[in-house]
């Protein structure tokens, strides 16, 4: 059964014209004749009679109206769904963000995503670099951190450099530290206070890592915490001193402070943040303003 002509019937069956089902179809009526016909001899009984300019259904195709219009109605409907996708007045943005940009980065681009577009819905996955990695076929958008080296993905998806962020110290405000160093710190404090490291998959902890590795220091494990909140706490409570990401002390205002690290080159610990996403003819049109929304920030 071709679902055109079923369709096609359920619009003869509302008007009982042949004319006027061309009219609203857009076609020829030997085309509305012609599609009926092909129906009719599918069914294999007649679904249909003539009686003057009017067409009335037989038993036969009053039993088969009933599914034609159910069918007509979800046509109607999946055209509703089609245009508000046109206008991104609906849809589902699916994102798996690491835990730090999923708490301190993207909240204002969902926000201001939902408020250009009140329609799209938004689920948003905390997961490591690996989870992302793992789990990319349900997901629109992946947000990670550090290097990707070595990541090999298929043609489906692209690497988007997105911003730098820099991995700084946090102490009390009153700690020892805040009152020796005013800007960078080295890389030395790691063995000269206790450490609250961040969990083993997070990117800021392979950060300071990586730094410690390079200048051939051997930093101890005593506190391991999952996530930039639980640091805090444990650095507020007096437990040690910690690191997160730049943001996530840029407005606090609780008794912390932070300081820069100082590289063994120098500088401060930065590591990239980037997007993995489908390529561009694979994106929904939710996912390209979303995109567009946090690509304009991280190129501005």
């Amino acid at each position: 059964m071709n679902p055109q002509h079923l369709l096609t019937f359920a619009v003869v069956a509302k008007l009982k014209s042949i004319t006027l089902t061309a009219q609203q179809l857009n076609i020829g009526q030997p085309a509305v004749s012609g599609q009926l016909k092909l129906l009719q001899t599918f069914v294999g009984e007649p679904l249909y009679e003539r009686k003057g300019h009017q067409i009335e259904l037989t038993a036969a195709g009053q039993g088969l109206l009933r599914y034609a219009e159910k069918m007509n109605s979800c046509y109607s409907k999946s055209l509703e769904y089609v245009r508000s996708l046109q206008k991104i007045s609906t849809g589902v943005l699916r994102i798996g963000a690491t835990m730090t940009i999923a708490s301190y980065y993207l909240p204002k681009f969902v926000v201001e995503l939902q408020t250009n577009h009140a329609g799209v819905q938004v689920f948003m996955q905390t997961l490591d670099t690996a989870g992302i990695l793992d789990n990319l076929y349900s997901l629109d958008l992946g947000f990670i951190e550090g290097s990707l080296q070595g990541i090999e993905l298929s043609n489906n998806y692209q690497i988007i450099p997105w911003q730098k962020d820099e991995v700084v110290l946090v102490i009390p405000e009153n700690h020892q530290l805040a009152q020796l160093y005013t800007d960078f710190v080295p890389l030395e404090v790691f063995t000269q206070y206790q450490v609250i490291w961040r969990e083993q998959s997070s990117g800021g902890r392979k950060v300071v890592e990586s730094a410690l590795f390079a200048a051939g220091i051997n930093a101890p494990v005593n506190i391991e915490v999952t996530g930039v909140s639980a640091v805090k706490e444990a650095v507020r409570a007096g437990l040690g001193i910690g690191f997160s990401s730049s943001l996530a002390l840029k407005n606090e205002t609780k008794g912390l402070v932070s300081r820069r690290i100082r590289s063994n080159q120098g500088h401060g610990l930065t590591w990239q943040l980037n997007i993995i996403a489908t390529k561009p003819a694979l994106q929904s049109r939710a996912t390209k303003a979303f995109l567009e929304l946090c690509l304009e920030e991280g190129t501005s």
